[in-house]
């Protein structure tokens, strides 16, 4: 048994089809982020990774980076960020380009959850072992974002297949009514789509110093 990715009907609490999804199609806009995850052994080091649903970072249990993509460490003010050299143009402030490497290089490197909550919720029933670190993904591009994915195992294809591949940890933090579970501080029992909470896990995000950018994405 296992689960699978389906498309979700909070209000009904059943799946979709992808033809009954197709009928309410529409063009959105989203508060996207780019969130710094503090790299471990490091002072001050952060991997940038960009999201256009900011509810999933709470579910976050990687971070994913393409093999062969170049991937750089630029010192900004005080901080080291590591992004993809072909996204650099996502960074507005004066930079300065420290050392350069592939993906693969990265493969075990350990950061930070940017939330408490998925590890204290999911270490009674799951290991974490293979939590928290970063892999390679086929699915990593440097067409958007910073090259850098963000994964969140239970709430996206790409994610879950490459969590069945490495096994990462599957535990949920939205219920079926897609509200996030009890035990999430500021989010508790709140509604993942409402408007109100992207804005709420970004302000949070920026008061600890773990929001590098914010827009809005079509």
């Amino acid at each position: 048994k296992d689960y699978r990715i389906v498309p979700w009907c909070a209000r009904c609490g059943t799946g979709l089809s992808s033809h009954e999804l197709a009928q309410g199609y529409l063009d959105v806009k989203d508060l996207s982020v780019t969130a710094k995850f503090k790299i471990v052994g490091f002072d001050n080091a952060y991997f940038l990774a960009w999201t256009t649903t900011p509810w999933t970072l709470p579910g976050n249990v990687a971070l994913a980076v393409g093999a062969d993509i170049e991937y750089v460490e630029i010192k900004v003010g005080e901080e080291i960020l590591v992004l993809a050299k072909e996204r650099l143009s996502v960074i507005a402030d004066p930079y300065e380009i420290i050392a350069t490497h592939k993906g693969s290089e990265m493969v075990g490197m350990k950061y930070e959850p940017l939330y408490p909550f998925f590890s204290e919720l999911a270490a009674s029933s799951q290991s974490l072992d293979t939590a928290f670190k970063v892999y390679v993904a086929d699915f990593v591009t440097t067409e958007d974002g910073t090259g850098i994915v963000h994964t969140a195992v239970m709430y996206g294809a790409d994610d879950f297949a490459l969590g069945t591949l490495l096994g990462l940890p599957k535990f949920h933090v939205v219920k079926e009514d897609g509200h996030f579970l009890d035990g999430m501080d500021f989010l508790s029992a709140r509604f993942v789509k409402d408007e109100e909470v992207a804005i709420d896990i970004i302000k949070d995000l920026a008061h600890r110093g773990n929001k590098k950018k914010k827009e809005k994405y079509e």
